[in-house]
């Protein structure tokens, strides 16, 4: 009979939880009650949740960082020393969102940065200027054995070199354009030509099919207003004649090589830099008064840049009305569509037809003559601008071009 308290005495003790182990460590791993000197002593109080739980933390009030964790941005230890703070970034983007003309109002921007960039600009423009014809005049010489005399507007001999060299001494606007918004403006150096900051070259090559159209339409029209105002322009020359395909190629292909990287260099200062330098000094956000709210919109900036862009040619009388709306109309397309793509190709194409006419007939050397034009002139002209607004309008809202920043 087992005695009270205790295990029954026909049946051999067995250690349990708690009970020391048998002497000679009899039990076999896996038997209730095995243990060795190698292992703790197993658990014999009450029974606890497995996993354990951790202890409770009291949490930080709202809007706090947790315990023992510096605000953001600040030392553990106090302020960050100088010489342990990461580098900032070179390039920094301005926030999505931001329109084109907005694109260097980044967080670097100054007041000062755009005044800095357009005054180096100009300044690279005169010492590009005087590097392009020194180096021209050198392998001028080296060529043909005489330097070049230039007198007047003449620069070089011929009127092929002339337009040559001028096409280049504009072309490298652009490389300086880039560097610049680089450099001073610390943000991406192609946020000038889109607000990808890149060239978006499948919708430049698009815009061209309505920039085609543009001279179509501008041919058509010209024709048509000759013959109901022959007399409105008494000034007007002779066109010419063909002048050969021999003596017609090599003109031909000089400026199908350099005027599209001319007019591009024209749009990435007029479109691209100006625009969006006088667009930096826009404050953000919906409030303010009427200047403020004003000063916001792209049209300060259009209007100014097309007036640095129309002073830059030399047009006068209804010639520079035209070449006014031109400019305001590629400019507004560039914030319609968010970048110069469509501008270039507009200023690329009508460049190409009015220096490859001239070519044709043997008057090349007319490519520099800027003078006035007739009022018939703009109803040949707006119509054509008009197609070419609502065309490229039209397809940027297809093709879902993107027209503020990722």
């Amino acid at each position: 009979m087992a005695s009270q308290g205790g295990p029954p005495q026909d049946q051999p003790q067995q250690p349990g939880y708690g009970q020391p182990p048998l002497p000679g460590g009899q039990q076999l791993p896996g038997e209730p009650g095995f243990w060795s000197p190698q292992q703790p002593p197993p658990w014999t109080g009450p029974q606890q949740p497995y996993p354990p739980q951790p202890y409770p933390q009291q949490q930080p009030p709202y809007g706090q960082p947790p315990y023992g964790q510096p605000p953001y941005g600040q030392h553990p230890y106090g302020q960050v020393p100088y010489n342990m703070r990461p580098p900032e970034p070179r390039q920094i983007p301005a926030p999505p969102g931001t329109p084109f003309h907005q694109l260097a109002r980044n967080a670097p921007h100054k007041w000062w940065r755009p005044l800095l960039g357009t005054l180096a600009l100009a300044a690279f423009a005169f010492f590009a200027t005087i590097a392009v014809f020194l180096v021209w005049s050198i392998v001028h010489g080296a060529i043909t054995g005489d330097f070049p005399d230039g007198e007047g507007d003449q620069l070089f001999p011929t009127d092929l070199e002339n337009l040559a060299s001028t096409l280049v001494m504009l072309a490298i606007l652009t490389p300086a354009v880039v560097f610049t918004a680089w450099a001073i403006q610390r943000r991406p150096p192609w946020s000038v030509a889109s607000v990808l900051n890149k060239i978006r070259w499948k919708w430049l090559l698009l815009a061209c099919l309505p920039a085609l159209g543009y001279l179509a339409v501008s041919v058509a029209l010209t024709a048509l207003v000759d013959q109901l105002f022959p007399n409105a322009d008494p000034a007007a020359a002779d066109d010419g004649s063909w002048i050969g395909f021999a003596a017609f190629i090599g003109p031909a292909l000089l400026i199908l090589c350099l005027v599209p990287f001319q007019s591009a260099a024209e749009e990435f200062v007029f479109r691209g830099w100006l625009v969006q330098a006088i667009g930096a000094y826009g404050p953000r956000g919906e409030s303010g008064n009427l200047f403020t709210r004003l000063f916001r919109t792209p049209w300060p900036a259009l209007v100014i840049s097309s007036a640095l862009f129309v002073s830059a040619h030399g047009y006068t009388g209804w010639a520079l009305i035209d070449i006014f709306l031109f400019a305001m109309t590629v400019g507004w397309l560039t914030v319609r569509t968010g970048g110069i793509e469509a501008a270039i190709a507009l200023h690329a194409l009508n460049n190409l037809l009015a220096f490859l006419l001239p070519a044709a007939t043997g008057d090349l050397g007319s490519w520099a003559d800027q003078g006035g034009a007739p009022w018939t002139l703009l109803l040949s002209d707006i119509p054509a601008l008009a197609f070419f607004a609502v065309t490229v309008s039209w397809l940027a809202k297809r093709r879902k071009v993107e027209t503020v920043s990722r």
